[in-house]
């Protein structure tokens, strides 16, 4: 007997595999049942490849890692002033939460994530069960709770929308839209029913147990903003699942804030999750935004590198300034040395004058070498911006001889947000001095312990306070710029932004405020209702 299934070699491999939004999917290789059989931990590499490997689009161009950072008040793309990533106003729409329901994001990330539950989980599960495979226990479990991953992300962005799980529907089949309640409902179930079947061990590119927890304690933290205030009483449940985690004892902080972020992070005790990439077994480039997005296409000297960048993907000057306490200059803007004791800063952006890898010397954008290669914590503006304006966002290490295709993993879960989750559970019951105590273990590996007291922990009274955050009182502000300082570009700012009141009522550089809070969901992408009629729109946006 023979099937037709996604596989390669090696689950690292696997996870390599490139997708496509058109919901067809390719087959790559016919394997025998009795080959796929064999060897039950190789072939659950080859079962779950495509259920992991469409992971891997996250990060790519208008796709998840978008839409989560851009449009807040961390991050934009402007035009700059050549015209490059003008792209008819998509960015800038973007930024300024004027999106229409016709802009490619919502179609591609729509796109991204259901081709992931329908082409691969829900498929994998079908062929299997066709073709007379007895699952284990775990690997059905796995599958189930990937595919709660992928849906947990369509509830973020677009709330109400289909739940399937089958693969085989009838010719003509329309799935119908569902409530976001009924959208959370089934999330949580999915993973409540299947994290204590994955496994406890220490994993990296696959969901355990651990994984699993993480993931739902951190859609419990969202549920009072998605849902409601009666959602308030999920933070106890986010607690819980916290402390299972910490309680485990398999993660913990890295002594190194920017190793979690290296190239050899898979060795970091921080991960709990992450999508692997290789440069050499990608299927084909991804404009991602580690490097081809962010970094100036003359930048490929400061890293020996063989390909360039786009030079689009700019720290927000607004965010920079506010969230860290480092100060630039006035007249330069590049940063005042001295300044910058939170370690994290430096860590998180490309800035200032940039060099030649081999040779050491400075780098110019002209030939006249007028123009230093000298990236600034400012924008001339959204529809203008200079070649040198904007810090980029530096977080991951890059290689050198870095090609387009990326050959960093991306962190998608670490242990510092499960730490962070729970403190943030603790301030909102009122126990500050907790939270601090908590807040301060996390910081303080990114300060110099012979700084004064002062300079590197926070109170609990800070922490709880209402401050001044993009233009708006805010309670617990000082704890939404902890959140920026830690996580700052790693898929977290927009969710971060609704849960505090500010996503639409902050104002920040090239965004002014819309009160309009049925922006917190983004639109069903309209050429999908046009493709089926049983999808309905979201509030507030035209049908």
């Amino acid at each position: 007997m023979r099937i037709q299934i996604f596989s390669i070699t090696t689950l690292t491999a696997a996870l390599l595999i490139a997708a496509c939004t058109d919901l067809e999917p390719n087959v790559y290789s016919d394997i025998t049942m009795d080959a796929l059989m064999a060897d039950a931990q190789q072939s659950s590499g080859y079962m779950l490849s495509p259920v992991y490997g469409q992971m891997r689009w996250f990060n790519e161009d208008r796709s998840v890692w978008d839409l989560y950072e851009l449009g807040t008040d961390a991050w934009v793309i402007p035009i700059n002033t050549d015209g490059g990533w003008n792209d008819n106003g998509i960015w800038q729409r973007l930024n300024k939460h004027q999106w229409l329901v016709t802009d490619p994001h919502f179609s591609e990330v729509w796109n991204h994530l259901w081709y992931g539950i329908t082409s691969c989980c829900n498929r994998v599960l079908y062929q299997l069960e066709t073709a007379g495979v007895e699952l284990d226990e775990r690997t059905i479990a796995e599958i189930k709770v990937a595919r709660a991953h992928y849906y947990y992300h369509l509830l973020s962005f677009f709330g109400n929308v289909p739940i399937e799980t089958e693969f085989n529907v009838p010719d003509g089949y329309f799935p119908q839209t569902h409530s976001r309640k009924e959208v959370y409902d089934f999330v949580v179930k999915e993973i409540r029913d299947n994290m204590d079947k994955l496994s406890e061990e220490r994993t990296y590119s696959r969901f355990n147990k651990w994984g699993a927890k993480h993931m739902l304690a951190r859609i419990y933290l969202n549920a009072e903003s998605w849902l409601g205030p009666v959602y308030a009483s999920k933070r106890d449940s986010t607690i819980i699942l916290c402390d299972e985690i910490i309680n485990s004892g398999k993660y913990s902080l890295d002594g190194s804030f920017s190793h979690v972020f290296s190239l050899e992070n898979n060795t970091s005790p921080e991960v709990i999750f992450a999508i692997p990439y290789d440069e050499s077994l990608g299927a084909h480039p991804i404009l991602h935004c580690i490097y081809t997005k962010t970094m100036h296409y003359q930048g490929k000297p400061i890293y020996n590198a063989s390909s360039a960048g786009y030079n689009g993907l700019r720290a927000n000057p607004s965010f920079v300034e506010e969230v860290f306490d480092a100060q630039e200059s006035p007249v330069t803007h590049n940063l005042i040395p001295g300044t910058d004791k939170d370690r994290r800063y430096q860590a998180t952006y490309l800035m200032g004058q940039q060099y030649n890898y081999v040779t050491g010397d400075s780098l110019f954008f002209d030939a006249a070498k007028k123009i230093p290669y000298n990236h600034i914590n400012y924008i001339a503006s959204p529809t203008g911006a200079e070649e040198f304006d904007g810090y980029r966002f530096g977080k991951y290490e890059i290689k050198i001889g870095q090609k387009w295709e990326t050959d960093q993993d991306w962190v998608m879960y670490r242990y510092a947000e499960t730490l962070m989750m729970k403190a943030e559970c603790l301030l909102r019951e009122g126990k500050k001095d907790d939270a601090a105590e908590i807040v301060n273990f996390v910081r303080d590996r990114s300060f110099d312990r012979n700084l004064p007291a002062s300079e590197r922990t926070l109170s609990g009274e800070q922490l709880a306070g209402t401050i001044t955050v993009d233009g708006i009182p805010v309670r617990y502000g000082e704890f939404l710029n902890e959140l920026g300082r830690e996580f700052a570009g790693e898929g977290m700012r927009r969710e971060q932004l609704i849960r505090f009141g500010v996503y639409t009522k902050g104002t920040w550089w090239g965004h002014s405020a819309s009160s309009k809070d049925y922006l917190e969901l983004y639109p069903i992408p309209a050429d999908e209702r046009i493709s089926n009629p049983k999808l309905a729109q979201n509030d507030g946006y035209p049908n």
